[in-house]
């Protein structure tokens, strides 16, 4: 099977948020799946498929909604495709709490929605947090040379991307909890806006709760199902993080994966 489509295609469309409505502007790859020895897709249709989604409605409950009817008008104007998927990415903004530090927090969103002509949709939304790890190795070696308690001891810290996926069959999942769940999981999440005994307070509890790259991501899954936990059971939770290094010309990375249900017989003794 073959795709075809536009990459790169931009519009500013209308989502339903916790707050309200809000205006995104989204950029989206339109694609259709083709048999191989077809040759021509009418891709002008593609833009059509997305005006008419627009005129559907107004606003939709969420982005997966807006791009799942994109690739049902897909399907209808390309008769002889038997799927169809829609990329979309864009920058969103999540209220962020930690420590007594308020602020409106930057992520970056990647929702794909794909439909067999026939059968149902597969969803998934990608959120990416950035945050900041303490490496509780290095830690626990200079508290045994210096001989100063744990906490109080320095360590290298990095930026760590910490990205959280949700994989369902045409459920939706909020943005807002993936965000939440991701900035709970670094050492200390990272915030816009700073003065100097909140940057304090920010690193001193950082190096209270010194994280490995594995230990972030597996934080991720559980808080992450600790969030969803109404989503069917059968939902599948990805965490991947890259940790830009500090100590290092090169970064690390970790990726753990597992099913909601097997996720929450875990965290719910907690």
């Amino acid at each position: 099977m073959e795709r075809i489509g536009f990459r790169g295609v931009r519009r500013r469309v209308l989502i339903e948020s916790p707050l309200g409505p809000i205006h995104l502007d989204l950029e989206m790859n339109l694609t259709v799946s083709i048999g191989a020895d077809r040759r021509g897709a009418h891709l002008s249709r593609n833009i059509e498929a997305l005006r008419d989604a627009l005129e559907d409605g107004s606003t939709a409950g969420s982005i997966e909604e807006y791009l799942d009817r994109i690739a049902m008008r897909l399907l209808e104007r390309h008769g002889y495709a038997v799927e169809a998927t829609v990329e979309a990415s864009t920058r969103y903004y999540v209220s962020l709490e930690f420590n007594g530090i308020k602020g409106e927090e930057p992520v970056d969103v990647e929702v794909s929605v794909s439909r067999r002509r026939g059968g149902g949709s597969v969803w998934r939304v990608s959120v990416t947090a950035r945050g900041m790890t303490v490496c509780p190795s290095a830690q626990k070696t200079i508290s045994e040379i210096t001989g100063l308690e744990r906490s109080l001891s320095p360590s290298h810290s990095q930026k760590a991307l910490l990205t959280g996926t949700v994989y369902t069959v045409g459920v939706h999942a909020r943005i807002e909890d993936i965000a939440r769940a991701l900035f709970a999981s670094f050492s200390a999440p990272g915030v816009t806006l700073l003065k100097r005994p909140q940057e304090a307070r920010l690193v001193m509890e950082a190096h209270r709760n010194p994280v490995l790259a594995e230990d972030l991501v597996r934080n991720a899954l559980a808080n992450m199902a600790r969030e969803l936990r109404g989503l069917p059971e059968d939902t599948v939770l990805e965490a991947e993080v890259v940790s830009l290094e500090s100590i290092h010309p090169h970064d690390v990375y970790a990726l753990a994966r597992a099913r909601l249900g097997s996720l929450l017989a875990e965290v719910q003794g907690d």
